[in-house]
């Protein structure tokens, strides 16, 4: 599973060239079974055998459900009096209102608690937050964008509420690769992925297959300190195109330099690809989902049905524990503390830094290690709409990768809702390029893009929007958003082995949510991360109760 349509791409390269080399296979043989598995995934969804069906959604729903410890699939609240005085109830406080706070509430809901959510923006939803209103009849996504075939619990929710989705993988032509000056075909990349995994597999084989903080072997710690852009360089040695092209896959799917990032970020994918393993195509199914009319209307159905309050504008600057073992919450701009049993901290830790943690908490001081240095990526999108398809006519699907300045990677947004006379390329930018993008009007970065753009997509600048003057186009900044300053987690060279697995531990009845805090070998980074990070918070809390430590 990838973050973008051109990563998603990159990957199936990898499994390709890893397929061809494990059955002896040339490039030309393993491409041409990739697409007619492909045609056959595609003719499956065609005759309805739909990897969204209900059976698959209460299935799944059954284990998730089960796992959190929770039935909550469409459960009713329980009564919140009904035998049980409200004050012997534990009071319960949520911090944050993304996506990972609403499930937290949501599990807690079915189980008959409330929970109060304090929110310091305006809105819910996070990094889930869909763009409408602004690109004709389409619906774009300032943040998490694509829904993967084994993203259970958003596939459930979407299921739950009747949320029409469109299916990307569907979205005819290629990914371009253009690189020196010239565009590529999928089958020299492949040819020097099958070189370079041929060089990965004694790392690989060295490798414990998935360090943490608290277990890794010798190994694990040496590739953990060795830069991507030195792996690059050292395994990649000769094979410029395959180099070229990682280097610009990762620093935009991870949102920071190569040389910023920690090698195994690339050497344990082959991890996260075992978690296709249930997929109806095998190896080549890569199906990729979004919902039509936005991806926040997950958040805004969890959000109608909590039992509990909701308090936006209350931004946390300090936490502490009282002499009674409660938790004092002190909001900007709000006098009173506000007092809780147990707590849920949802927010990124590049703003968790930002709060004044008090020594009350007890944290460890290996989980103030990474709450203070946790990577995050400098990932920003751009959506810029056109009035024409031309990278349609040039053979693209309009996912493209590039070494070009300002077209890292791009892809069509919205497909489904795309008609004559309107379409919507997102500008998906990471590392410096990502963190750099302010320096720049979004005029003056669009006009720029556009003429990089133009080389990839002849007409591509002839094709864009303009009205007034002004190229219809948004710019989403995560960086510079206080309330996130950053994309999502990213680890850098040292914090496999030096915090991993330590993101969403508990410190007793204070809980850590947020697609931080879910695994990286689970769905870190991630929608799909964010909501089981929150529902494994609700099953601590739910623990907690049961055994009357709450």
């Amino acid at each position: 599973m990838s973050r973008t349509t051109a990563f998603a791409t990159v990957s199936r390269a990898r499994r390709i060239a890893e397929f061809c080399e494990r059955h002896n296979l040339p490039t030309r043989v393993g491409l041409e079974i990739a697409a007619q598995r492909a045609e056959a995934a595609a003719e499956a969804r065609q005759a309805g055998v739909s990897p969204f069906s209900r059976r698959d959604f209460l299935r799944a729903g059954t284990i998730v459900a089960a796992a959190a410890g929770a039935s909550w699939i469409s459960a009713p609240a329980r009564a919140l009096t009904a035998g049980h005085p409200r004050r012997g109830r534990p009071r319960i406080a949520i911090i944050g209102g993304g996506l990972a706070g609403l499930v937290c509430a949501d599990r807690l809901r079915a189980k008959g608690h409330a929970a109060t959510i304090y929110e310091a923006a305006d809105r819910l939803g996070g990094r889930c937050w869909s763009l409408r209103g602004f690109f004709p009849g389409q619906t774009a996504e300032r943040g998490g964008e694509f829904i993967d075939t084994t993203h259970q619990t958003m596939r459930q929710y979407a299921v739950e509420f009747g949320l029409a989705r469109e299916d990307v993988t569907r979205n005819p032509g290629e990914v371009f690769y253009f690189f020196g000056g010239q565009r590529h075909g999928e089958e020299a990349v492949v040819d020097e992925y099958r070189v370079l995994v041929r060089r990965m597999r004694p790392d690989l084989r060295a490798s414990s297959g998935s360090p943490t903080f608290y277990s890794h072997n010798q190994a694990d710690i040496v590739l953990d300190h060795t830069d991507l852009a030195t792996y690059l360089a050292t395994r990649g040695a000769g094979l410029p195109l395959i180099q070229a092209v990682l280097d610009e896959a990762y620093v935009a799917e991870y949102g920071l330099e190569t040389h910023e990032q920690s090698c195994l970020n690339m050497l344990l994918f082959l991890h996260l690809d075992r978690r296709r393993r249930f997929a109806p195509f095998g190896v080549f199914s890569d199906e990729r989902f979004h919902l039509v009319d936005g991806n926040d209307a997950i958040v805004q159905n969890i959000a109608a049905r909590l039992p509990g309050p909701i308090e936006t504008g209350m931004r946390l600057v300090g936490l502490r524990r009282n002499a009674l073992g409660e938790f004092e919450m002190t909001f900007d701009g709000v006098g009173q503390p506000r007092v809780a049993d147990a707590v849920v901290l949802t927010i990124p830790f590049t703003v968790l830094r930002e709060v004044d943690l008090h020594p009350s908490l007890g944290l460890s001081a290996e989980k103030l290690h990474a709450i203070n240095t946790l990577g995050y990526g400098t990932n920003a999108k751009t959506m810029i709409g056109f009035t024409a398809r031309p990278w349609r006519d040039a053979g693209s699907n309009g996912s493209a990768y590039s070494d070009l300045p300002d077209v890292q990677t791009f892809w069509e947004t919205n497909a489904s809702r795309a008609a004559a006379g309107r379409a919507v390329l997102t500008d998906y930018a990471g590392g410096d390029r990502g963190r750099d993008l302010l320096s720049r009007s979004v005029q003056h970065q669009v006009s720029d893009s556009l003429i990089d753009l133009d080389v990839v997509f002849p007409g591509a600048q002839a094709a864009a929007r303009v009205e007034s003057g002004q190229y219809v186009a948004h710019r989403e900044h995560w960086p510079s958003n206080p309330l996130a300053r950053g994309g999502y987690t990213c680890y850098t060279p040292g914090q496999f082995t030096g915090l991993a697995g330590l993101e969403g531990e508990q410190a007793g009845p204070l809980k850590f949510a947020g697609e931080h805090a879910d695994s990286f070998y689970d769905w870190q980074g991630f929608m799909e991360g964010a909501c089981l990070s929150g529902a494994r918070a609700a099953g601590e809390i739910l623990a907690d109760i049961r055994a009357r430590r709450l």
